[in-house]
């Protein structure tokens, strides 16, 4: 008998050739599987931070400035109103040109609720890791070093309390941020003009992040995609001062006040003029420990081989030079993008360093520097510190949940600070005691003033228990109100003449 052919078919059919498929999946398992340490810590940063930022929210620990502003400009849009914020008594895109926020519209059609921000500012937030370890993949072998040094951002405390601050359109900025770096660095020309067109579009001052990756181009990738960048960031910017700010709100800049020196040219002129007072300034209101905060996360890493780095340096003298203290603190969402600029600095600085050994060395110590960092000032679960908020499933939110149910949706209404975030979708909504004495409302000229508006406000949601000025505002116009429910330590209005 002549022996059967291997792999024969075992009923007596032709050979069956082995399927060359399994192995491919295999491989491209294989090369997915590598991503899995950096994708579990971006999902365990999404979950943390997105459920703790909706606690706060749900604990009624989002304030009306800034929560409801964003809240209430996103739902008027969303439902095709314009954009006047009654929360703070102006246009949404004159008190900052976040043109951006269009991208958010679409998700209130879906789900409309402040939450949605919340998490989205989460995701975006964590997303920024991505180009950061695209980047390190490119620039440092292996992959436990990529991830290390992406996972440095993630556990940046900086990041992670701006990220509890309510919600703020600067969180489109890490991502962008990081994207146009990795974009210069790597040679993507499109996809760097697409992260700068987008990055403009997020506020009237990102080319402070602009201007200086545009000069980084100019002197390492393209002269004229460079000069483009810088000519069309000032251009952008001074359209928006002069032309769309000033239209919505009569003035071209709302917060001019925030920088001292009497402005842009008495900040340039102060070295020369009064340069004692200057270095007296700067060394004041927890300046230098704010930079020290900024840089320590990363163990000063980007330090080594600074012109990646260095991108970030117009946002940090914004921030630094700023009269407005929460500016140079961690704790708020000024810090976004410098976040994202030194975390890709730092990427860049330890690709740098001559020699694996070093480079694993490098990486060690920026790694160290994370944890210990966010040990010390951050908010994760083995951080020394915590984020005050009531538990939203404790009887006191219950209560207040309750009261606040009462307010018809199409009501007009004045809630005081904790609660305006919560009765912001719709036309008429403003913090206590606005519009009866108006305050942070409007340009502020008409402060401490009784708004036209305050006749058309059908529901007052405030403390139960008011003090000094409030109190004097509420016996004012107590007759025209009577009481519709209390509890939780709030009280429910609802205008009777």
């Amino acid at each position: 008998m002549v022996p059967a052919q291997a792999g024969a078919n075992r009923t007596g059919g032709a050979a069956v050739a082995p399927n060359p498929r399994p192995q491919p999946i295999r491989a491209r398992a294989r090369r997915l599987l590598v991503h899995l340490p950096i994708a579990l810590l971006v999902a365990a940063y999404v979950v943390r931070f997105g459920l703790l930022s909706v606690q706060v929210y749900d604990g009624y620990s989002s304030p009306g400035y800034d929560m409801g502003i964003f809240d209430q400009g996103v739902w008027l849009l969303s439902r095709f109103h314009a954009p006047f914020v009654t929360v703070m008594g102006r246009d949404l895109f004159g008190d900052h040109t976040s043109f951006i926020l269009l991208l958010a519209v679409p998700l209130y059609w879906v789900w409309p609720h402040a939450q949605t921000l919340l998490l989205l500012q989460t995701l975006l937030l964590a997303g920024a890791a991505v180009p950061i370890y695209l980047l390190a993949r490119r620039r440092v072998p292996g992959t436990w070093m990529p991830t290390a040094l992406a996972g440095a951002y993630l556990l940046n405390p900086a990041l992670q309390w701006g990220n509890l601050e309510q919600f703020h359109p600067d969180a489109f900025l890490a991502p962008l941020a990081a994207l146009a770096v990795f974009a210069a660095v790597e040679w993507k020309p499109r996809l760097l003009v697409v992260a700068v067109v987008a990055a403009l579009l997020v506020k009237e001052d990102a080319a402070a992040l602009v201007v200086p990756l545009g000069l980084w181009v100019f002197a390492r990738r393209d002269r004229r995609l460079g000069l483009g960048i810088v000519a069309g960031s000032a251009a952008w910017t001074v359209f928006v001062f002069v032309v769309v700010i000033r239209t919505l709100l009569g003035t071209a800049s709302f917060y001019a006040n925030r920088i001292p020196f009497g402005g842009f040219a008495g900040v340039l002129a102060s070295p020369f003029s009064h340069p004692g007072k200057l270095a007296s300034y700067l060394a004041a209101g927890g300046r230098p420990y704010y930079v020290w905060q900024m840089g320590a996360p990363f163990a000063w890493m980007f330090a080594t081989s600074p012109e990646v780095a260095a991108v970030g340096l117009g946002v940090l003298a914004e921030n630094v030079i700023s009269n407005f203290p929460y500016m140079h603190q961690i704790y708020y969402h000024y810090s976004f993008a410098l976040v994202a600029v030194l975390a890709t600095g730092t990427v860049f600085a330890v690709s740098r360093v001559a020699g694996r050994r070093r480079r694993e060395a490098a990486t060690a110590v920026v790694a160290c520097a994370a944890v210990a960092s966010c040990v010390v000032w951050g908010l994760a679960p083995f951080s020394l510190a915590s984020y005050p908020h009531h538990d939203p499933s404790g009887p006191k939110v219950t209560a207040i949940n309750r009261e606040l149910h009462l307010v018809p949706a199409d009501a007009v209404v004045s809630a005081s600070y904790q609660y305006v975030a919560h009765l912001d979708h719709r036309t008429g909504a403003y913090q206590w005691p606005t519009p009866f004495r108006a305050h942070y409302w409007g340009l502020y000229r008409e402060e401490g003033e009784r708004l036209p508006e305050a006749s058309s406000v059908d529901y007052l949601v405030i403390p139960t228990h008011l003090r000094g000025s409030d109190a004097a505002t509420f016996a004012s116009i107590r007759r025209d109100f009577a009481l519709v429910g209390s509890g939780g330590g709030v009280s429910v209005y609802r205008r009777v003449r």
